[in-house]
């Protein structure tokens, strides 16, 4: 009994020393870019933008194996439509190497494949035993791909004083600690700390 809360108390001590050293990514105040609540803000005349590392908890589960996520807020501030190009933005890690956006529709590609939807009929033809479990697959399917639209920055005109918001798909890049990777939209350039 006695080794067996010893082992118990050992691993505790071990998950909090593992979760402690995981690398935080925090953004960098500088001339042109305020911290609030963990976003990097950039006001211009024409528009704000705010960008913030994030994570992702619903299905697809395995997203950010593949994926650097940051959730973007821009505002339009001018009296026109302004639209937003997904090739405004990159990202440019600690040796320069240039990490460009995937839409919605390219993470959904990549995460599920050509054949992303099934044919209805293999589902009704499918064994009996097996039924029950494809159709959990498709529907876990589904939840994950629209998971992605829903929640994904869209690239598209912002109305006049009007606001987007969303998730941005960067390709997974290697987070090493205590260096400074980049995102720029446009000219403008947030710089971002990975600490550990």
């Amino acid at each position: 009994m006695k080794n067996r809360i010893l082992i118990i108390f050992g691993l505790a001590i071990f998950i909090v020393l593992t979760n402690s050293c995981a690398p935080k990514i925090i953004p960098i105040k500088s001339k042109y870019v305020k911290i609030k609540e963990d976003f990097a803000l950039i006001n211009k005349k024409d528009y704000d933008i705010a960008i913030q590392p994030q994570s992702w908890n619903d299905p697809p589960q395995n997203l950010e194996n593949y994926f650097s996520l940051f959730y973007v807020i821009f505002r339009n501030k001018t009296k026109e439509a302004m639209p937003i190009n997904i090739n405004s933005f990159v990202l440019i890690d600690v040796k320069g190497e240039q990490y460009n956006l995937f839409d919605s529709d390219e993470v959904i590609q990549i995460m599920y494949g050509s054949n992303q939807y099934y044919d209805i009929n293999y589902l009704l033809n499918y064994d009996l035993k097996d039924k029950d479990e494809l159709k959990e697959e498709y529907e876990n399917r589904l939840e994950g791909m629209r998971n992605i639209k829903l929640k994904a920055f869209q690239f598209r005109n912002i109305r006049p004083n009007a606001q987007e918001s969303g998730y941005i798909f960067f390709e997974k890049f290697e987070y090493k600690k205590n260096s400074i990777f980049k995102i720029l939209y446009n000219n403008d350039v947030v710089e971002f700390a990975i600490t550990g």
